[in-house]
Formats: C-alpha cells, structure tokens, sequence
C-alpha cells in the first residue's frame, strides 16, 4: 500500500476542504459588515431619443424614469439628454458631446451612456435618433475616446450592433440590443432591462441581494425570448455585451446562469465576457455600498485572478493550484475583515 500517495491525497482533500469553507464565508459576509457607507463616483447619462409616434413616446418615457428611479436607488448621479419641453428643434447630439466632455474634464471615475429610443442603419452607418442632427456609433466613440475611467454604454436601440465594434475597449462594457444592424424592429429589451437594473430579486442570479450589469442583461435577454414566444412570434431580437474588448460580444444563450460555456476557449490571458459585468452594480447591497472604491478594485481583481485560475486548473500540479488558490481567497477575506472593522 502506498501511505505517501495517500497521505498527499488526505493533505490535498484537506486543503480542498478548507477552502471551500473558506470561499463559502466569502460569499455569505455581506450580512457581516458594519463600516459605513461611502460615497459612489458614478455619472449615468441617459439619452432619451425621438419617438416618432405616441405609442413609443410611452414606452420611453417610462424607461427612462425607471432609469431615474434605479440611480437614485444607487445614489448615483444622474444627467438627462433629450426629452425636455419646449424647442423640438433642440440639437440633442450636441447637447451630448459637451455633457460627454465635461465628465472627462471632471475626472468621472465611472460613466454611465444609456440611449433609450430609435436607431437606423443606412448600409454604411448606425445611427441613434435624436432631436436635430442624429449620432453614429462612430461619433459616440470619438467623444468617449478620451476618457480613461470605467467605462459602461448601453444602446437599447434597433440597429444598435455596431456600436460593440466602435466602441469596445480595455475598461467597457457595451451592451446592444440587437446583434446586427439588420435587426431594424423595435427592441423590447431596454424595457426588461431596466426592471431588472435597479435590483429586481428576479434578476439576481447569485442571490447575493444586488443585480450586476450581467443578470440585468441574461433577465432582459430571457424576457424579450419569453415575450415572443408568448406572442408565436419570430424574435427580432439578440442582444449582445462585450466586457473583454475583443468586439464581438456574446449573447444571452452563451450563458449558463452567470457563467459563459465556452469560457474555457478564451485565449491565453483573456477573460471571458460577462465576468467584469457581474462585479459592476448600478444598486449595490449593504457590503457593496459600504465598501470603499481602491478595496472593491482590489477585490473585483483577485475575484478575476481566482477565475482565470479555475481556467488553468488542468495545467497545474494539484499542489500548486490548491496553494495559489488559498492564497488569492486569504487575501479576499483580509479585504472583508477590513471592511468589517471599518477600514479603508
């Protein structure tokens, strides 16, 4: 009988078994933190477009207060584009490019660009419709170049595919209603999207009470494919994100609950789209709310480096991936003990 085979194995069950308790107290510490919560810097820009006819004027007028509802929820700070009273002849497009340069001029650490509404595509250009001159994908991505925060831009809009191409990079989440510029119908999936946003229990997947960028798109994306096939319709419809900046995007069926299936192919040092999505949050729990920006940023990444990890596990000695491993969940408990005490 081999007792040093078997000792090794009793000492890797062991350490397998103490980091699984370990990762468990990880997942269920939101109930313990006390630290006090500290201030958010989030701009979110919402855009609200040209309707056409009554019908979808409606539809997003109502989006567009949800949106107002979710960020005050998130005491985050809010600018609205479009939609006011008065002069229709109003140049919206303008209106955004300076709202737009003056967050890069503020320093924004995070930014928000949401376009509730109508858009078109002419064979050569995508085009997002406003009062006066409308925007191409092109155009938002020449006023955003500048800025060097986190960044997220959701177009809920027909036609909006190609704004993932023009406007995915290092530190963006792009999320598009359709996943081509053909698909010219009227989306439904801001609609869902925006229930979903502000912490629709529903909608949380992981069930750590707050809903990331990632389960608002998988519910939306669910919902618009239930509402068709309630209706024995043909969807219209698909919706894309890209969070890894390779612009392709991925769509909703890609994915089981928050994970992505083919994870496993990403490129050697790539990330898979979605895991950046899920650690962002419009209306964050009581440890989310609490919990200073620099120590998210360095729990977000650990949480990132024990994923591509897991990714590697096949390629290491057991040893070795156990110990990498204990030692990246350690030092995420040490960020949570320090949030408990109420660090910074």
């Amino acid at each position: 009988m081999d007792f040093e085979k078997m000792e090794r194995s009793d000492l890797s069950l062991q350490r397998s078994i103490k980091i699984s308790f370990l990762w468990l107290g990880l997942c269920c510490w939101p109930c313990q933190a006390q630290a006090q919560a500290v201030e958010r810097d989030i701009t979110v820009i919402t855009v609200l477009g040209t309707a056409g006819i009554e019908e979808y004027e409606e539809k997003f007028v109502e989006v567009a207060k949800g949106w107002k509802v979710a960020c005050k929820q998130g005491g985050v700070r809010l600018i609205e584009v479009g939609g006011e009273k008065g002069d229709s002849s109003s140049a919206d497009r303008e209106h955004l490019k300076e709202v737009i340069a003056a967050q890069i001029e503020r320093g924004s650490s995070t930014l928000w660009v949401v376009l509730i509404g109508h858009g078109t595509f002419d064979g050569r250009e995508s085009k997002f419709n406003v009062r006066g001159p409308d925007f191409t994908d092109g155009d938002l991505a020449a006023w955003l170049k500048p800025y060097k925060g986190d960044l997220v831009v959701m177009n809920t809009a027909s036609s909006s595919a190609p704004f993932i191409k023009s406007l995915a990079g290092e530190k963006r989440v792009v999320i598009t209603a359709t996943k081509s510029a053909h698909e010219i119908f009227y989306p439904r999936f801001g609609e869902y999207f925006v229930r979903a946003i502000g912490g629709l229990q529903a909608a949380d997947l992981d069930n750590d009470e707050q809903v990331s960028l990632l389960e608002a798109f998988l519910y939306a994306g669910h919902e618009v494919k239930r509402y068709f096939e309630k209706e024995g319709r043909i969807i219209t419809e698909h919706a894309l994100l890209d969070d890894n900046g390779d612009q392709q995007g991925v769509r909703v069926e890609e994915f089981e609950g928050v994970r992505l299936l083919r994870s496993g192919e990403a490129k050697e040092g790539e990330q898979p789209d979605g895991e950046w999505a899920h650690q962002i949050h419009l209306v964050p729990n009581k440890l989310e709310a609490r919990m200073p920006e620099a120590l998210r940023a360095r729990r977000d990444g650990l949480e990132r480096e024990v994923k591509a990890l897991r990714r590697k596990r096949d390629d290491l000695k057991q040893e070795v991936y156990y110990k990498d491993l204990e030692k990246l969940l350690l030092e995420i408990a040490r960020i949570y003990e320090q949030i408990d005490k109420g660090g910074s």
